[in-house]
């Protein structure tokens, strides 16, 4: 094999380790386990006083909790459902970032002709 050959097969092999490197990440959707504490969250509001009127400007406090984040297991945040073979899961995750790829595609041609019919 010539020198030229195998820098393009080592071309197209780090290529095609970083298209399934995306691929896991965009189907992972970039989701962190990080448990998150429940602490309380006081928000205070001042009332305006109206005219004539004498009214206390004590601070209401009201309390605002955040919802529970329960943690999730590998894969159910890969998103992969038990019942269906790795290769299914892998195939319909593949056709999504094809068609969302050629979507955009298409998008990106039409803007370059966009401003030709003006």
């Amino acid at each position: 094999m010539s020198r030229f050959g195998k820098k393009m097969l080592s071309v197209s092999v780090l290529m095609l380790l970083g298209v399934l490197l995306g691929m896991q990440l965009a189907g992972s959707g970039f989701q962190h386990n990080n448990p998150v504490e429940s602490v309380p969250v006081v928000a205070t509001t001042e009332t305006a006083p109206e005219k004539n009127t004498t009214v206390s400007t004590e601070p209401v406090q009201t309390e605002v909790k955040k919802p529970f984040v329960p943690v999730q297991t590998p894969s159910q945040v890969l998103g992969a459902d038990q019942h269906k073979a790795p290769v299914d899961v892998l195939a319909e995750k593949t056709a999504g970032l094809l068609q969302n790829l050629s979507n955009s595609g298409i998008k990106w041609v039409v803007s370059l002709f966009g401003g030709v019919d003006e």
